[in-house]
């Protein structure tokens, strides 16, 4: 493998992976197996195809937890919350990552603990969290015990980035020059071009020297010329870009732009789903699994004791008849019991799908209002750039297209919003249950909001979201279905548990004859409560109104 890739014959790389994991699975040789998908991944992901570098690694991941491989299981995670990251599912990524370095520690692995603590400094990174330089100091800390200068060059670039963002721009120049000087020692082409494309924005936003800028990201392009590493390169696009629009050369400015967002689009056209569909796939393969293993035990135990019972009959033929009711009374409780696991199996692959559901909403919500919303600014910003130099009808038009973009920038925004509604982001739960309130009340029927919890109690972000999106459902149903006048919403926190009730004055409905059947709604909701670890209780009669009442451990904010 690393003849192939020293040689980058990629391709035969991937070839001698695939013989190698096969070959190591068949003979049972699973610590080996995960080190070479580990690789094989790696080589997928120099490819850029990022769908098969996160398939490979669900795939050694479920090897390595099956035979217990702490290690094998840390690398997996960490390849898992790095990939993560680059897609801007960072709850996840933090996730995978933070269970990686709990191994790590356990193992008292150092190496890991480098790359572990440095996938957690990226993602703090770019989500601004005050806890970046904590995770800095950690890897500085872990790199200089190992010696290693690669390691040492990397966080050193990581500390210019994070003193960049705190516009001290001395001690960021002192961190870049030493990574950069590391770089050029070790001759890494891939830490020598994210040197040179730091150096070129320190270039442009401190010095203004936006000529010496442009060189050092044309030297990047050159390093390149076959379109590797995507990512420095990408970087080094947009930046010339920008390079070129301050010293007027527009027409560079906006070809070295388009470069930027095709190399984009071909990079993440069909990444977000595809890594969503892997993980609820595996979700349900492993209740699937579970559901097998106990279905295969209890038959198991089943045909034993047959062979039990069938023995004492030939024995003793009063006892048979003894024997013949218990058995009969054993079917039932077995019957029972594979009905009761695959109730639990239905739920539990019903509250896999909508997990997988309200992380489809909250990434399409995020890459709206943080990507297309910034490309529909950033076209806004070029097309204001270009005003100045065009006659009067040309303003006219240019101004019509400006409207036509505020308008789909203005929709993009409101969609974000009708996914993942601000108030419930920035204010909590309480106050988007008591918007949701005022919102549905109409002339038909009124909603009353009543809390009992502190104003500003908040929970875990996930819970919040999930709770909004049940209660919304119940109002929801309140209005199609009950005919009822006044509805009542109240929160509570009892016994160390989330208490919410809802009430109405309607028609009712008799609740005895609730089943999965009547209404995959319904199921829908008990699904996801029993897997918050709740439960929920439906009171009505017919002609009495009717009462929901839910309660859920609390879920802490983090």
């Amino acid at each position: 493998m690393s003849y192939y890739i020293e040689k980058n014959n990629l391709i035969k790389a991937l070839d001698y992976a695939r013989k190698k994991s096969d070959y190591y699975l068949e003979t049972k040789n699973y610590a080996a197996y995960c080190d070479m998908m580990i690789q094989k991944s790696e080589v997928y992901r120099s490819f850029n195809d990022m769908v098969n570098t996160i398939k490979t690694l669900y795939e050694a991941r479920n090897i390595a937890e099956t035979n217990h491989l702490l290690e094998k299981q840390a690398l997996v995670y960490r390849g898992i919350g790095n990939i993560n990251g680059i897609i801007f599912e960072y709850t996840k990524g933090k996730k995978y990552l933070h269970k990686a370095n709990k191994i790590a520690l356990q193992l008292k692995n150092n190496d890991l603990l480098i790359k572990t603590n440095q996938g957690l400094t990226k993602i703090f990174f770019e989500t601004q969290s005050d806890s970046t330089l904590y995770y800095l100091n950690k890897v500085d800390f872990y790199t200089k015990k190992s010696k290693n200068l690669r390691d040492i060059a990397l966080n050193q670039n990581n500390f210019y980035n994070y003193y960049t963002s705190k516009n001290n721009n001395i001690k960021a120049k002192k961190h870049l020059d030493s990574s950069y000087t590391i770089a050029l020692k070790i001759g890494d082409k891939a830490l020598i071009a994210s040197g040179k494309n730091n150096l070129g924005v320190y270039y442009m936003t401190v010095e203004k020297d936006y000529e010496k800028s442009k060189q050092e990201y044309l030297d990047i392009i050159k390093m390149f010329p076959n379109g590797e590493n995507s990512m420095d390169l990408s970087q080094a696009y947009l930046n010339i870009s920008y390079a070129y629009e301050k010293l007027g050369d527009y027409k560079n400015a906006y070809s070295y732009n388009n470069k930027y967002l095709d190399l984009l689009d071909e990079k993440n056209a069909n990444l977000y789903k595809s890594n969503q569909e892997i993980e609820i796939k595996y979700a349900i393969n492993k209740v699937e699994n579970e559901f097998k293993e106990k279905e295969k035990a209890i038959l198991e135990k089943q045909e034993k004791n047959q062979k039990l019972l069938l023995l004492f009959a030939s024995l003793f033929i009063l006892a048979g008849f003894i024997f013949y009711f218990y058995y009969q009374n054993l079917l039932l409780k077995q019957k029972g019991k594979l009905k009761d696991i695959d109730t639990k199996l239905q739920y539990k692959i019903i509250s896999a799908t909508l997990d997988g559901q309200d992380e489809e909403r909250n990434k399409i919500s995020a890459v709206l209002h943080d990507h297309v919303s910034a490309v529909l600014s950033s076209v806004g910003l070029h097309l204001s750039a270009f005003e100045s130099s065009l006659t009067k009808e040309q303003v006219t038009d240019l101004k019509k297209t400006r409207a036509l973009l505020k308008d789909a920038h203005d929709k993009v925004r409101d969609l974000s919003h009708e996914l993942v509604p601000p108030l419930l982001v920035k204010f909590g739960l309480q106050f988007a249950l008591k918007d949701l309130c005022e919102n549905n009340t109409n002339s038909l029927v009124q909603f009353n909001f009543h809390s009992t919890l502190a104003n500003d109690r908040r929970f875990n972000g996930e819970f919040e979201t999930k709770m909004f999106f049940i209660v919304s459902e119940l109002l929801n149903n309140v209005m199609k279905h009950s005919k009822a006048s006044k509805s009542k919403l109240l929160l509570e926190e009892i016994d160390g548990k989330l208490v919410i009730t809802i009430e109405d004055n309607g028609i009712g409905f008799d609740s005895k004859n609730i089943s999965m059947s009547d209404g995959f709604g319904i199921t829908q909701i008990r699904a996801r409560i029993k897997n918050m670890q709740g439960d929920m209780k439906i009171k009505s009669k017919i002609g009495q109104g009717t009462t929901i009442i839910i309660k859920t451990l609390l879920h802490k904010a983090s």
